[in-house]
């Protein structure tokens, strides 16, 4: 968004051919007013007669001022009127823009660009009242705390970034993925299989298992995730589909880490 408005506004100038445009038509309709004022002016000319050389001169000071007064005037308030309306127009981008980040940020988790807890229910939910069913994984990044607690927590968040990068890397276009805090994440796949949900489940483990974490000049930390696989119906609501993952990822925790687990009961 800001780059497309920089450069609309980078293209944006003054047209001195537009207000040169102003000033000739100015001068036109000057002289077509004096003219109609010298010489349609029956009533004047008959009371009033004026001999041909007066006439004359005063046909050409005022066609000469009918020419410069126009010109003096009309060019430069032309050009300070498209000066004004280009700083508005300006303002005004400057407001969309400022609108348009503000509503990327109420939605999106700062730390990691993901979507935030909120924005993540609130999409699912919109595809479910839509009747679009799918599969919600829930992953845990494991022993997170060993990471803020030895390293501080500086690499404690560079290592939520490089999880949610994972995750993103690997989830399909279509999928919802979003942090619900701490090192929490959720992926919602929706109209997904169980076996493609396992599938995508177990790549994005791959992927954050072969991530390369040096918190220390010297030393490589192995991150690894346990993740939740559930399977959801239509009729699921968006607290039970969470509730299952939830349970299922409970489930990979305690049967080692580093592992998905599935539920895939509908």
């Amino acid at each position: 968004m800001t780059l497309n408005i920089a450069s609309r506004s980078t293209h944006r100038r003054v047209s001195y051919l537009r207000a040169g445009l102003v000033s000739v038509i100015s001068v036109l309709v000057t002289w077509v007013v004096t003219g109609i004022s010298l010489f349609i002016d029956p009533i004047r000319f008959r009371y009033d007669p004026v001999q041909p050389e007066v006439l004359n001169e005063i046909f050409m000071w005022t066609m000469i001022t009918a020419t410069v007064v126009p010109i003096l005037v009309s060019f430069p308030v032309a050009v300070i009127l498209q000066r004004e309306r280009i700083k508005l127009s300006r303002a005004l981008e400057q407001l969309e823009q400022a609108h348009a980040e503000l509503a990327h940020s109420s939605r999106t988790d700062a730390l990691t660009g993901l979507l935030n807890r909120g924005a993540l229910m609130t999409a699912i939910t919109e595809l479910q009242s839509e009747g679009r069913s799918g599969a919600m994984l829930m992953i845990d990044i494991d022993h997170f705390k060993t990471i803020n607690d030895t390293y501080g927590h500086a690499a404690g968040d560079e290592a939520l970034r490089r999880v949610a990068s994972a995750i993103a890397e690997k989830a399909r276009p279509t999928d919802l993925v979003g942090r619900l805090g701490g090192e929490e994440f959720a992926v919602f796949l929706p109209g997904c299989d169980g076996r493609t949900a396992d599938a995508v489940a177990e790549r994005i483990r791959q992927q954050i298992s072969a991530i390369q974490f040096i918190p220390r000049l010297g030393v490589d930390h192995q991150i690894t995730a346990s993740i939740g696989v559930a399977m959801g119906a239509p009729a699921s609501t968006i607290e039970e589909l969470f509730l299952r993952a939830d349970r299922s990822l409970y489930t990979a925790k305690n049967s080692g880490r580093n592992r998905v687990i599935s539920d895939t009961a509908a």
